[in-house]
Formats: structure tokens, C-alpha cells, sequence
């Protein structure tokens, strides 16, 4: 079937590019995302198992936990998709050499082997601590990327620790299973460390385990494994320390209570035996340690990388912009009305912020293990925070992210204030909306539903380059802010059929709390620059209209801020001195920029026309971000002076950008 599936595309979205390999999996694929441009490695399964109802539910059933797997030498895998008439899993594309392809280059040395053994033992200790066994692990499935990383694919199939009974998806020769395997027997992590110790065997020796090619037949493989003892690696490969040759036998002993059965046993073991030492093993492929690899990656042909997003680069910088429109006076622009096109499950107050916007229909990665929370306290009341001292917006940059709706899912993205820097920071099989700097800078908070169907709270470290899930299964979160001093998060919430109420969490993820349940849905929070309020849009008896309300962080002494000012969309901001609030209000389809007095209600109108939303202050309260549909009902950043002033487009992408928040 490998030919023919060529130049098909799947979903209207994955399109296949190149066979690769057989693997135990199915037949794996290079395809192309044609939303985003990147390649994906898409594995077909077999025509018994899209047929079968039961293996669909057991890959279905343990989907969600492999997708939150997240480690630098683990493929990240994006789930289980189907057809009418097929299923397919999906991973990362990591271009470059497989295993196999190192192996058929030459024979490697022992710190080569060890090189590839310290690799894959971190990235099957990562996947055994989560309670699973890779169990395919085959040199197709093991790939060498660009920088010379080693990356383990194939998780897609792992068993529960264990577990007898294996799922097998693809007829593929048993090279590399344990004897445990073949008898039936319960499943430990020796299993992996026995698959691991052939690879390396062959690797060394350029030999399966009978000393010779690998045979043909199940039966004689089989036997190979339960019976055979195999030739000591050094008789094949002369320049291997003889210790080194021992301990690959050792792990390749037939009862898994003998062998070198975990992945400390294994790679400390190797080490030892190398005259070593693992701190002295490189992380990436180089010329002096592992020769073979590095030779083969110089001869690959890598993809080029994907087409950028769209985006105009013929806008001057902000500066010049501003200095060279005029403070002519503002002209009413024409309504522009914006049918809906999908209705977002979880809050209908959300629409007046944005009614575009389309929820997730599959569930991608949330990544690190899901933080657990104690019970909440309703009482509880943060410790009072100095007032901050405005900051100064930084002149050639300052960091801007918002939500860019790419396709059928929502995404991160972020700008430079002078419209430079456009970059898409997630690409996800998932919703990802709210997002908000930590207070440092260095991490961004957003809602998504990576992590299951209901929206949760995942950070983002820049740093670490991972994402980890900060509240697990509260609800249905949006509307995250960081208290001043960083120690807490407040944000709206929807738990089952109540209404959505305003919860606070600790930084780190720990104690999720109900603070304040009103009267109707809230939909959005933000807290004051001196940390003593929380501002928030409740909903009213009219649909998709709001009020502003403030209240102290223990969710006492309510205060209605808004007066008189109509159809107050679900949107609020504070100005970086506390004494105004930013919100969004006017006729459905035609909504305008308003800031409100904190002290006494007044309220002054910012834009004049083009259906505004979603405005955010500047950290030093000089300009404002927000959200406009008057450029042909394309959804684009524009970016103001605090007084109204000098309107000036900051983003131009065919597919909408809204909800932007501002950081330096």
C-alpha cells in the first residue's frame, strides 16, 4: 500500500509525502501539516486494526496520557486520528538518519554505542515513570536529528507496566522483543533494556544475535531469543573493551531477574565497562566521539524548514509611523458586522470578546505531569503588595502576545511592538487562548485543552522550551493574570452546570481555590498594579453584555465600576497607575475602546469605529493594543497612543489575530 498512499492527504490537512519504513506500528510516512507547513511522521495502521473497535479503544484509552509525555528525546506524539475508512497516528518529524541508517554505515566503538545508550535509556526512564514500556523499540523508530540529538519515536503503542496481553499493530519481524515476550509473561522495564542491548549488539557488531544475518523465519527468531546464547560482541568487533562485550551479554540474558534489567543498571554498567564516564558522554553527535553518526548526518539532505506564516513586511516600524501621521480628526467609519462561525462550548460570555473563535477538536499534548491541587478555601486572602512604579516600554521592542487563530484551532503568537518579530509559538492539535506574561517575562500562561476536553492552565517556559500543566481538571479555566508580585494567579472558571465563578491558584500550581461565585457568568479577571482588587466583567440579563465590577482578593466589597456606558463587552484591564480600566463596549458588530475612571464611573471613548476588543496597556500606560475588525472583517492587531491618538495596524495575517497583552 506504501505507493499508493503518495500524494494523498488526509483530513483535508496531512498530506503524504514519502514512504520511510516498515515499523511495528505500521507503515510510517513523511507528511506534510498544510495548515501550518511542517512535516509530521504519520504511521497507517493496518487494515485489522482501523477495522477493529477493540484495538481503537485501547489506543484510544491510553492516547491522552502518551500525548502528555513530554522529554527532549522523546518524539512527541500527537494522537490518534481516523477516516471513514482508515486510522493513522501522528508524531513529530524529526529529519534525519534513523538508527538503522548508522548501523549500515559501519560498525561503531563503545563510547559511539554508549553514546546512543545513555540517549535512549533517559528517554525510556522518562516513559518507564510514567507506568509505560516502549516495547517497539526497532532502529526505525530511534532517529538522529539535525543537531545530532538522539529522539526515541514510536510511543503511540507503549503498555502499561505489567500488563500480559500486548496490542501488536503491524506484522514486523521480532528482532529485538524480549524472551518475556515471546512466553507471555508479565512485563517489567527489563523488557526495554533487553530490546536495547540488541540494538546495541548490532550496532557494535554490525550482526543480529546469531552472529550472523538475522533469519528469516518467526520460528527460528524466536528460538534465537529463548535459547540462544549469543557470540560475545568482541569476537566480531576487536577494538570493544572486553568488559564492555560482557555487559551487552548481560543485559541480554533470557530471564529478565538476571540481566541488567533497569535503565540506571544498564548505562551505569556500560559506562563502567567503557572507562567512561557518563558526564563525559556528549548530548549530541560530534566528530570525535561518534565518528559513524556524524559522518552519516553530513551526507543527509534535510527538509528545508517550512514556510513562514504571512505576514506584511512592508509596514514601517511603529515609531516612524507615529511621527508621520497627523492627529487629524477621527472620522465615524461604517459598521462592519461579523457573523459567527463557531460558538465556543465552554463560555458563551467569550463571544462578546471574540465570536470567531473555534474550539478544539482533538486533544494534543499537555506535557509535563499534571500538577495535582489540595481543596480550595474560599476565604483565603494574599499577602499585600507594594504598588509598582510603571515600566518604561522598551523603545526598539516590548513583547506582545495574543491568540492567532490558525485553522480550526487557536494559537499563542507574539509581536514586537514596532510590528516586527511576528512569531507563531505553539502549533498544536488543540485550543490554546489567554495569554498572559509571567511577571519576570520569562513564561507565558495560557488556557488550552491539550490536556483532555476541558480547559485547563499551562505555562510556558522560553528557557526550558517546555510547557507544563499548571491546573488539572478544574474546570473549564480562561482569563488567567499574575498578581503583581507573581505569587498567584486569578482566573475565571466553569465547574459542571454552575456558573462561571472567579478561582485563584498559587504560582506554582498548587491549591486551586474558589474565591467568588456572582450571580451571573464571569468572563474575565484582571488584577490591580498595587495587588489589592481584582477587576472582572460579569455577565447581565441582556445576552453577550457586560459590567465591571472590582472587589478585594479574599472576593469581598464588590464595587459596579461601570455606569451608563452600554454593551460593555467581557474584556477589562487595568492602567499601570490603577486608576482606570480598560473595556470594549457599543452596538453588537461595532464595539469601541473605552477607559473608565476607577473612582467615579466617567468614561471616555478611545476609538471611533471598526469593531474593537481585547485592549491592553502598555507597561508604562503610554499606548494600547487591541483588536480590530475595519480592515475588511480581517481580525488584525492595532496598537494606539493612551489618548485615542495616532491608530496605527500592527498585524496583517489572513487568518485572525485578537487578545494581545502587552509585557516590556
Amino acid at each position: 500500500m506504501s505507493s499508493a498512499m503518495i500524494g494523498k492527504t488526509f483530513l483535508n490537512q496531512y498530506h503524504i509525502e514519502e514512504f520511510v519504513a516498515q515499523t511495528p506500528l505500521g507503515e510510517l510516512y513523511r507528511a506534510s501539516d498544510e495548515r501550518s507547513g511542517k512535516p509530521l511522521a504519520l504511521t497507517l495502521l493496518s487494515k485489522n486494526i482501523s477495522e477493529s473497535t477493540e484495538a481503537i479503544k485501547e489506543l484510544e484509552a491510553k492516547s491522552a496520557r502518551l500525548e502528555s509525555i513530554a522529554h527532549p528525546g522523546i518524539g512527541k506524539y500527537f494522537g490518534l486520528f481516523q477516516t471513514p475508512t482508515l486510522a493513522f497516528l501522528l508524531e513529530e518529524w524529526v529529519d534525519g538518519p534513523s538508527l538503522k541508517d548508522i548501523r549500515e554505515k559501519s560498525t561503531v566503538s563503545a563510547g559511539e554505542a554508549l553514546f546512543f545508550a545513555k540517549a535512549l535509556c533517559s528517554a525510556l526512564d522518562a516513559l518507564h515513570k510514567q507506568n509505560f514500556l516502549h516495547l517497539n523499540l526497532v532502529p526505525e523508530l530511534i532517529r538522529i536529528n539535525q543537531r545530532g540529538e538522539v529522539i526515541l519515536g514510536g510511543i503511540a503503542n507503549a503498555h502499561p507496566i505489567g500488563r500480559e496481553k500486548i496490542l501488536r499493530l503491524a506484522k514486523y519481524p521480532d528482532l529485538y522483543i524480549s524472551p518475556e515476550q515471546i512466553q507471555g509473561q508479565p512485563l517489567e522495564p527489563a523488557a526495554d533494556m533487553y530490546s536495547l542491548a540488541v540494538l546495541l549488539y548490532e550496532l557494535v557488531t554490525a550482526r543480529w544475535l546469531n552472529g550472523r544475518q538475522a533469519p528469516k523465519t518467526v520460528e527460528t527468531i524466536h528460538r534465537t531469543h529463548l535459547e540462544v546464547t549469543p557470540p560475545a560482541p568482541i569476537t566480531f568487533n576487536k577494538e570493544l573493551p572486553d568488559h564492555f562485550s560482557r555487559m551487552i551479554l548481560w543485559a541480554l540474558r533470557k530471564n529478565p531477574a538476571d540481566r541488567l534489567k533497569t535503565t540506571t543498571e544498564l548505562i551505569s554498567s556500560l559506562s563502567l565497562a567503557a572507562h567512561i564516564p557518563l558526564d563525559e558522554v556528549p548530548p549530541r553527535a560530534d566528530p570525535l566521539t561518534t565518528p559513524v553518526t556524524e559522518a552519516r548526518l553530513r551526507e543527509w539532505e534535510f527538509l528545508p524548514p517550512p514556510k513562514a506564516s504571512l505576514i506584511s513586511n512592508d509596514v514601517a516600524p511603529l515609531e516612524e509611523r507615529l511621527a508621520t501621521i497627523a492627529a487629524a480628526p477621527k472620522k465615524k467609519q461604517p459598521r462592519i458586522g461579523f457573523a459567527p462561525i463557531f460558538l465556543l462550548i465552554l463560555l458563551s460570555g467569550f463571544l462578546s470578546l471574540f465570536w470567531f473563535v473555534r474550539p478544539a477538536e482533538d486533544i494534543e499534548v499537555s506535557l509535563p505531569t499534571p500538577i495535582q491541587f489540595t481543596p480550595f478555601a474560599v476565604d483565603f486572602t494574599p499577602e499585600p503588595t507594594v504598588t509598582p512604579t510603571p515600566r518604561p516600554t522598551l523603545p526598539f521592542g516590548g513583547r506582545i502576545i495574543f491568540t492567532c487563530t490558525r485553522g480550526e484551532y487557536n494559537q499563542l503568537c507574539m509581536v514586537n511592538r514596532d510590528g516586527s518579530g511576528y512569531t507563531q509559538i505553539t502549533d498544536m492539535i488543540a485550543s490554546n487562548y489567554y495569554p498572559v506574561f509571567t511577571p519576570d517575562g520569562s513564561s507565558i500562561l495560557f488556557a488550552s485543552n491539550r490536556g483532555g476536553t476541558t480547559f485547563d492552565l499551562f505555562r510556558l517556559d522560553f528557557a526550558q522550551k517546555l510547557v507544563y500543566q499548571m491546573t488539572n481538571n478544574v474546570g473549564n479555566v480562561v482569563a488567567p493574570d499574575y498578581s503583581p508580585d507573581g505569587r498567584y494567579i486569578v482566573f475565571a472558571n466553569r465547574v459542571g452546570d454552575g456558573p462561571t465563578a472567579i478561582w485563584m491558584v498559587n504560582a506554582d500550581g498548587l491549591n486551586p481555590r474558589l474565591i467568588y461565585t456572582g450571580a451571573k457568568d464571569i468572563v474575565a479577571v484582571a488584577w490591580s498594579p498595587n495587588g489589592e482588587k481584582i477587576a472582572y466583567a460579569m455577565a447581565t440579563d441582556t445576552p453577550q453584555e457586560y459590567q465591571i465590577y472590582t472587589m478585594d482578593t479574599n472576593g469581598r466589597n464588590h464595587l459596579k465600576i461601570s455606569q451608563g456606558l452600554q454593551g460593555i463587552g467581557g474584556s477589562v484591564d487595568w492602567s499601570p497607575d490603577g486608576n482606570s480600566l480598560l473595556t470594549h463596549a457599543g452596538p453588537f458588530g461595532d464595539k469601541d475602546i473605552f477607559r473608565i475612571e476607577v473612582a467615579t464611573g466617567n468614561f471616555t471613548q478611545l476609538t471611533d469605529g471598526g469593531n474593537n476588543a481585547g485592549a491592553s496597556y502598555s507597561p508604562d500606560g503610554n499606548y494600547i493594543v487591541f483588536n480590530s475588525l475595519r480592515n475588511d472583517d480581517q481580525a488584525d492587531l492595532y496598537i494606539m497612543r493612551a489618548d485615542g491618538s495616532n491608530q496605527v495596524q500592527l498585524t496583517n495575517h489572513p487568518e485572525p489575530d485578537w487578545g494581545p497583552k502587552w509585557i516590556d
